[in-house]
């Protein structure tokens, strides 16, 4: 009786370590073959950059996932131009460029052809996240206009101008904040660089007036 019981118990053991080796590996198995899934599915980009220009008697104002223009002292505001860092340095010429990497453009290639008396021009590029709209406060004085396609104009009796606007980006897309004169209006607005066949193209997208917040 009591060798049949230990025969019994011997085999119930042998038998649950048979099933325990035979359900790992295929275990090991779903999870390669599930990694092997996540790695050949590409990671969908959730950023975009833009380049904004800048100079002394000028103002760049970026308000990231922001549909609406915030105060000057407001968190999370950044002053590519306007500040009083960036008019000193722009002021006495030691203002350098800060690139993320955005492909040139002509105006960014032939910045130098932007400068005033005592206001050097100058772009930074930042991170905006994609699918979420971001907006811009620029403004210029008596300053050379910037490569506009496209944008929100806005009435002026003056040489000087400003003007809120708001996009919303493509993920992994680059952009070019611009302005120009038409007459008596300027208008603001933002440009896609886009490169095709190694040529790169500026191609308008659409903004809208953004109001304070």
């Amino acid at each position: 009786m009591h060798k049949t019981l230990l025969l019994a118990s011997l085999l119930f053991s042998s038998t649950g370590f048979a099933q325990e080796t035979v359900t790992a590996p295929a275990t090991a198995a779903g999870a390669s073959a599930s990694t092997t899934a996540a790695a050949s599915t590409p990671a969908v980009s959730t950023i975009s950059r833009i380049r904004l220009f800048g100079q002394n008697g000028a103002t760049a104002f970026l308000y990231r996932n922001s549909s609406c223009i915030r105060g000057f002292f407001s968190d999370g505001v950044e002053k590519a131009s306007g500040s009083m860092s960036a008019a000193f340095g722009s002021f006495i010429g030691q203002v350098s460029n800060e690139s993320l990497g955005i492909p040139e453009t002509e105006t960014s290639l032939n910045l130098s052809s932007k400068d005033g008396l005592l206001s050097k021009a100058y772009f930074r590029e930042y991170e905006i996240p994609a699918g979420k709209p971001s907006s811009l406060r620029l403004g210029f004085q008596n300053v050379s206009s910037f490569y506009v396609m496209n944008g929100v104009r806005h009435e002026t009796g003056g040489s000087s101008c400003s003007g809120d606007i708001s996009f919303t980006p493509r993920a992994g897309a680059d952009y070019e904040a611009s302005f120009s004169w038409e007459g008596r209006q300027c208008r603001t607005g933002v440009n896609e660089v886009v490169v095709k066949e190694g040529k790169t193209e500026l191609v308008p997208v659409p903004v809208t007036a953004a109001p304070g917040c």
